[in-house]
């Protein structure tokens, strides 16, 4: 009676627990419920790329595929593991070891290694009854999880003087795993490739300000990468020489000057702007004219920009007389002693200048007497013919900018 009973109780209980297997089929489960191991693990993060790469290995009765999937984000790197064996129970058991700690149980399995390493997947089929019918191993390499790196990267000016040397440092990084190798492309045509997070660039010396779109691309030991943009300014760099003329124009009369550029590896576009230092403001113009008012030394500056940009500066000092500088000869004659056979004269400069001031005298008299000793008087005795004779006598005055200026007295001397 006891016996019956147990078995009425055992049955229900049988039946549950083959219901129980066969709703659990294809699912993975633990291969040993003490070890703590759960059923397929969380990804990290992101998404799952199609598995690829598959690897079939058969060994006796047992036909192992793997695969994975892409471990670069935003993947995560899965394996999955199918087995199929021949001639074994139909309710036999798959147990997969990982070689990671983690155990599951099922024809097909998936597996997330955290770290990346070599590790060694051990395949257990056993009967519903726990006999080991076949054991078969395999190597696997992982990658493991957060093997993408991220780049970034700064640029900086070297050398003030020097505005297109910049250099660049990488600031990249990745979870897991080394960045392994820098790719630099310059915008230029041009590209480097380093290990180190460092490198130094001189751009290419242009006649106008540029703006280069730098990309870094980092590459981890994964085989993951990542890239950076960076927008880097580059101001051009002008390898301008030269200076300008100053050429004068009647400089006596209304003095007037043009200025005029003479300038090397000047670009198309500038604009040339003066400022002539006589407080009359700046003005712009190739070439330009200019009138001083007062003589001077002026120091006169030119300067060159390209959109709106200062790119050549140059400088030098310009002598200008101003205006009214030429003198004004003018002189008073008189007599001042007569005889019988001679009569004397007196010459008397009233030369003048507007702006500046005299600077020679010259007396030019009968009988070739030349008299250039800056005198403003000068007398000449005259000898009385038989009829009365006529003289001229010439004034040349010099103002201090070199002009002239000449008046002529006319005299009678009269008959003995």
């Amino acid at each position: 009676m006891l016996m019956k009973s147990s078995y009425n109780w055992l049955f229900p209980c049988l039946l549950a627990g083959l219901l129980l297997v066969a709703c659990k089929k294809n699912t993975d489960v633990p291969a040993d419920a003490s070890t703590g191991t759960s059923t397929e693990p969380p990804t990290i993060g992101g998404t799952t790329s199609a598995f690829k790469d598959t690897t079939d290995i058969t060994e006796g009765n047992v036909n192992i595929k793997f695969a994975k999937t892409d471990a670069c984000f935003p993947s995560n790197e899965i394996f999955s593991f199918t087995a199929v064996a021949t001639g074994v129970p139909a309710n036999a058991k798959y147990v997969w070891e990982f070689g990671d700690g983690k155990s599951l149980m099922g024809a097909s399995v998936k597996n997330i290694y955290k770290d990346p390493g070599n590790y060694t997947v051990i395949l257990e089929v056993k009967s519903n009854e726990g006999q080991v019918l076949h054991k078969v191993s395999i190597a696997v390499k992982a990658l493991g999880q957060q093997v993408t790196p991220t780049a970034v990267f700064s640029s900086a000016l070297a050398d003030i003087n020097i505005l297109n040397n910049m250099t660049f440092t990488s600031r990249s990084s990745v979870p897991t795993g080394t960045i392994t190798e820098h790719y630099w492309d310059w915008a230029d045509g041009t590209s480097n490739t380093s290990s180190n997070s460092f490198m130094p660039k001189n751009f290419p010396q242009v006649p106008e300000d540029k703006l280069y779109p730098v990309k870094l691309i980092v590459t981890a030991n994964s085989g993951c990468k990542d890239t950076a943009g960076l927008n880097v300014f580059v101001p051009a760099v002008y390898t301008i020489s030269g200076s300008f003329d100053a050429v004068q124009y009647d400089g006596c009369t209304n003095e007037y000057f043009i200025f005029t550029p003479r300038l090397n590896a000047a670009p198309d576009g500038c604009v040339y702007t003066w400022d002539f230092a006589d407080a009359t403001g700046f003005v712009s113009g190739n070439p330009v004219k200019k009138s001083f008012t007062y003589q001077n030394d002026y120091d006169v500056k030119l300067t060159v920009t390209l959109k709106g940009k200062i790119i050549y500066q140059t400088h030098k000092s310009v002598r200008a007389f101003g205006q009214n500088i030429k003198p004004k000869a003018l002189m008073l004659k008189n007599v001042v002693s007569s005889t019988p056979t001679t009569e004397k004269w007196a010459f008397y400069s009233q030369s003048n200048i507007p702006h500046g001031y005299l600077s020679g005298y010259r007396w030019e008299m009968p009988f070739g007497v030349i008299d250039d000793n800056f005198n403003t008087i000068v007398e000449q005795e005259y000898t009385r013919a038989a009829t009365p004779t006529n003289y001229s006598i010439k004034l040349i005055v010099t103002g201090n900018t070199g002009c002239k200026d000449t008046a002529v007295a006319n005299i009678t001397i009269p008959a003995r």
